[in-house]
């Protein structure tokens, strides 16, 4: 019979102290690198915390300081097709100030939401980025009360909640391929859109519109389509739709990359010219309006649409 093998103590603040022949509050002094300590005593904690491989207990430490330099994204969508992006983007903004991000999901879930949200507050992170992976939507308040514990939204928006909510800017980024459409000479544009009930397809809509409006031309209903989802499927089939109508379009502009997957394969497949989302670009503006809150920078209601990016190709220069 073999006796159980238990794990080895944790080495303290006070065993440091104990080595070194310093008091604890110069061992505190020289991790908050204090200006107040002579340098060999300095050297000779460092050696010793070295030495004896003490680390730091964060959340005690916060318990103290109200910091852990930890901050927390809670996503209803791990496996969303623009969730790697945005977190890129969140961890870049959180990494220049040494920050480190947890991260959870709530595949959607309210009770799962509550349940991550009371761990990451029992934790004492210093704030949270709570976050769609799949679609820009309006949302209720987070699923616990944090009065204490500043957060901002990601790719989907607060009635309300006297925070900000960063989203891309889907009515503009529609609007610079209707301008590109318009500078090659194109007049009669078809436009194929997304499913009528997201908010996206309703800002794009309006994106061409406006544009047509103010060049003195205007967009043809019979040539504007809805598909039922954002499937190259239904973008070939109504491209194919409208192509072969007697009154063809001279440019289809399709409202989602896949869309635009199923239109180039009625005919040819060139380089796509595409309006790219911002999703790095929104992760970081996250990042650094939490880590502006977590500094104590006031919060207040407002949406932030960061601009997309219109990339030419060969699709549109044939």
């Amino acid at each position: 019979m073999t006796a159980a093998r238990s794990s080895p103590a944790r080495v303290t603040m006070r065993d440091v102290a104990t080595v070194a022949g310093v008091s604890t509050a110069t061992v505190s002094k020289v991790l908050n690198d204090r200006p107040d300590v002579g340098p060999e005593v300095r050297q000779r904690v460092l050696e010793t915390i070295s030495r004896l491989g003490y680390r730091v207990n964060t959340v005690a430490r916060g318990l103290r300081s109200r910091t852990t330099d930890t901050i927390a994204i809670l996503t209803d969508d791990l496996e969303g097709i623009f969730t790697t992006a945005l977190m890129r983007g969140v961890e870049e903004a959180a990494s220049e100030y040494d920050i480190s991000v947890l991260l959870a999901n709530s595949y959607g879930d309210p009770e799962k939401e509550r349940k991550h949200l009371r761990r990451l507050l029992d934790r004492q992170v210093d704030g949270l980025i709570i976050m769609s992976g799949n679609r820009v939507r309006p949302r209720s308040g987070p699923a616990l009360p944090m009065p204490d514990t500043p957060y901002v939204f990601l790719y989907e928006y607060g009635m309300s909640e006297p925070v900000p909510s960063i989203l891309p800017d889907d009515r503009g980024g529609a609007a610079l391929a209707a301008q590109h459409l318009l500078d090659i000479g194109r007049r009669r544009i078809g436009f194929i859109n997304g499913p009528a009930s997201w908010e996206a397809t309703a800002d794009r809509l309006d994106g061409v519109t406006a544009t047509l409006r103010a060049a003195g031309s205007v967009l043809d209903p019979s040539l504007v389509h809805h598909a039922t989802s954002w499937s190259p499927e239904d973008g070939h089939r109504l491209t194919h739709a409208m192509l072969t109508r007697p009154d063809p379009p001279d440019a289809v502009f399709c409202a989602s990359d896949d869309l635009a997957t199923g239109a180039l394969a009625v005919h040819q497949r060139p380089p796509l010219t595409t309006v790219a989302l911002p999703l790095l670009e929104m992760g970081r503006v996250a990042g650094q309006r939490l880590l502006a809150a977590v500094n104590g920078e006031p919060q207040r209601h407002e949406l932030i649409r960061v601009p997309c990016e219109l990339r030419v190709r060969a699709s549109t220069t044939r």
